[in-house]
């Protein structure tokens, strides 16, 4: 790892007064818990893709509208 991630990580670590390790092994836990959700959240459109269950323009618009942005036709 480079110094200056280091730096960061010690300057995390004294701020909350952990350690180095403890640091680390908090922001691999926050990685994996967001990467094994968004591999989820992939498949699961994709398995819906394959099933044809796609949004309505209808549902679409509403969903963009919540936005403030309007979707022409």
């Amino acid at each position: 790892m480079d110094v200056d991630k280091l730096a960061r990580i010690d300057s995390i670590a004294k701020m909350v007064n952990r350690s180095r390790a403890w640091v680390i092994n908090q922001a691999v836990d926050h990685y994996l818990e967001y990467e094994e959700w968004f591999v989820q959240q992939v498949q699961q459109g994709l398995d819906e893709a394959n099933q044809d269950k796609f949004a309505t323009d209808q549902e679409v618009k509403k969903r963009f509208a919540k936005w403030g942005v309007t979707v022409e036709s």
